[in-house]
């Protein structure tokens, strides 16, 4: 369900294939977290493959981005589908989360 890669400017991109609702939601938790450890300033989350979130979902990414705020880091997201993009439109969390089409835009937003 997760891979990770290291983007060419030293940024973590989570892959993340399949739907979060239910334990996938803490799944993610545990795998974001993981990636936040291991200090690298930030995370991409790639969700060109997620057709669906549940409202736990939605609260641990808020979560984990103002966690990361704290800390002068970001989260971004990567190409979700429309469902996806729906559901942050509805719940205006695409006011406050940033969202990219492309992965170089993606890991450009965390500088150099």
């Amino acid at each position: 369900m997760f891979e990770t890669s290291i983007s060419h400017n030293n940024v973590p991109v989570l892959r993340i294939d399949g739907k979060i609702i239910g334990g996938a939601a803490n799944a993610l938790k545990r795998e974001m977290d993981k990636q936040i450890e291991q200090g690298k300033g930030g995370l991409v989350l790639d969700m060109a493959k997620v057709p669906l979130l549940d409202s736990s979902a939605l609260g641990i990414i808020i979560a984990t981005l103002q966690f990361l705020k704290k800390m002068n880091a970001k989260l971004v997201l990567l190409n979700p589908q429309h469902t996806v993009l729906d559901v942050l439109q509805v719940t205006r969390l695409n006011t406050i989360l940033e969202v990219y089409s492309d992965e170089e835009s993606a890991t450009s937003a965390f500088g150099s």
